[in-house]
């Protein structure tokens, strides 16, 4: 697997089948600037491993993978994010849909919900191309907090749309994997398997 940094984001560009939807939590943390009272919530099977998609009337809102943690604890773990919605198992989407979401070739919208420094984090992620990597320390000087590398990695870990919002892409400048919330061995896949989209 190679490790193909990245060092100047400001030459990206996010995905344009991508649509953000950003909410933001109060100083409180205890209120947002939205509530969304109803989420359904689906298992798929990915590249990956067991997923969790979680969609809100915005979009989606979660996708996590299960294989390491297990589907009820990611699914708990998944509900922190809402703590007032609702939620419900449904269909959300088909497999074919849900594989066309994966390989970003159909247009989905994301709803983020957190703090202005997480979101801030998160969209800069979008911005990683696929194949390539980033340090932590790189991508705290891209958004202008070169000190707060340990608040970035945090914020990383807290991603909710794992693998569209590619937080896969972040590692340390040794090159070691760092952490990943839902398993290294999941964020090895998924680095080996963009490296060998990238060599096509």
């Amino acid at each position: 697997m190679s490790k193909n940094f990245t060092t100047d984001l400001n030459k990206s560009k996010q995905n344009q089948n991508i649509k953000l939807h950003e909410f933001y939590y109060s100083k409180s943390c205890n209120k947002t600037t939205m509530s969304f009272p109803k989420i359904s919530y689906q298992f798929k099977t990915s590249s990956f491993g067991e997923t969790l998609i979680m969609s809100n009337e915005m979009g989606l809102c979660g996708l996590a993978f299960c294989d390491h943690l297990g589907k009820d604890a990611v699914l708990a773990d998944m509900k922190l994010r809402w703590r007032k919605a609702s939620y419900k198992e449904a269909t959300i989407f088909s497999d074919r849909e849900f594989k066309s979401i994966l390989d970003k070739t159909k247009q989905v919208e994301l709803c983020l919900l957190g703090s202005k420094l997480q979101v801030q984090v998160w969209k800069a992620l979008l911005k990683i191309p696929t194949g390539k990597v980033i340090s932590y320390t790189t991508l705290a000087k891209y958004i202008g907090k070169p000190k707060a590398v340990r608040s970035i990695a945090t914020a990383i870990g807290k991603n909710p749309l794992c693998w569209l919002i590619p937080c896969h892409r972040v590692l340390r400048a040794n090159g070691e994997l760092g952490g990943y919330h839902w398993g290294l061995n999941v964020k090895r896949k998924m680095l080996t398997y963009e490296s060998q989209i990238d060599k096509n």
